[in-house]
């Protein structure tokens, strides 16, 4: 399964603990892994990233999951719904992980599974 997650929307629904941004991603993506050694595939995360300078997008590697940032001008939807337009393999394959009722419409539109973002938590 190959898992495409909207990151802050995700986060909020989780219950982390930590206080700082930092800390909350990496609470995030240790629950994240988790459910993947449990439920092989592969985890896109996308992020806003309001404060960045950067007209590129910001990418970190987890193992089988990957973390994008969004560049400046752009937001974590915006490529979020690239991703859906662009996928790869088949559309059965993908589940976009969103309380975001555009993005899960879009996703919906293009044949993929959808889970709202506090649905999801229950799997973790």
């Amino acid at each position: 399964m190959k898992y495409i997650i909207d990151g802050y929307n995700l986060m909020y629904k989780l219950e982390i603990t930590a206080t700082e941004m930092q800390g909350r991603r990496a609470e995030m993506t240790e629950l994240l892994l988790g459910f993947l050694e449990n439920n092989p595939g592969k985890m896109t995360v996308v992020f806003d990233a309001p404060s960045t300078e950067s007209t590129l997008r910001h990418k970190e590697n987890h193992g089988t999951m990957l973390f994008v940032f969004a560049a400046k001008g752009e937001t974590a939807d915006d490529i979020i719904l690239e991703l859906i337009k662009n996928r790869q393999g088949k559309a059965k394959e993908h589940i976009v992980v969103s309380s975001d009722n555009r993005l899960r419409d879009a996703a919906i539109k293009e044949h993929m599974k959808v889970l709202k973002s506090e649905e999801f938590v229950e799997y973790l």
